[in-house]
C-alpha cells in the first residue's frame, strides 16, 4: 500500500525570502524547499490569502511591479508538488492580477466565483464590471 506524501502549509515569509533573497540564511532554506516543490519531491499548499499577503507585501515594501510579481508566482503554481482546492482560482486570478489594475482580492473572488457557479456580492461595481463573473450589489 502506497502512502501519500504530507502536504504542508507555506507561509507569507517562505515565498519571500525565495523571492526576494533578503535573509540569506532563510532564503538557501526557502530555495532548497522550493526545488523540492518543483521537482514534486515535496507537496505544499499555498493558500489565496497567503497569496493575497504576498502580492501586498511585494507591492508596497518591495515595490515590484504586478508583472513580475504574477509571473513569479505564476511560476510556482506550476510547480509539480504545489496542491490544493484553490490553485486553479488563484491561478486564474494572477492571470487577471497580472493583465489588469484590479486588486488581487477581487480578481481572486471572480476567479472563485466563476469557478464555483457563484455569484460574488460588491459595492465594486467599476472592477467586477469588467472581471466577467456574476455579480450584484446588496439590496
Amino acid at each position: 500500500m502506497r502512502q501519500s506524501k504530507k502536504t504542508y502549509l507555506v507561509d507569507t515569509n517562505v515565498l519571500l525570502r525565495y523571492l526576494i533573497g533578503d535573509n540569506v540564511q532563510n532564503a538557501e532554506k526557502a530555495l532548497a524547499l522550493m526545488e523540492r516543490v518543483e521537482s514534486g519531491s515535496e507537496e505544499v499548499e499555498i493558500c489565496s490569502v497567503i497569496v493575497a499577503e504576498t502580492i501586498w507585501t511585494l507591492e508596497k515594501f518591495y515595490e515590484v511591479p504586478r508583472k513580475d510579481i504574477a509571473q513569479k508566482l505564476l511560476a510556482i503554481f506550476s510547480f509539480k508538488g504545489v496542491r490544493g482546492s484553490e490553485k486553479s482560482s488563484i491561478v486564474d486570478a494572477l492571470q487577471t492580477y497580472a493583465s489588469t489594475r484590479i486588486d488581487f482580492i477581487d480578481c481572486y473572488l471572480a476567479a472563485r466565483g466563476k469557478g464555483q457557479n457563484m455569484p460574488v456580492y460588491s459595492f465594486d461595481k467599476k472592477d467586477f464590471s469588467r472581471l466577467g463573473t456574476p455579480w450584484e450589489i446588496p439590496k
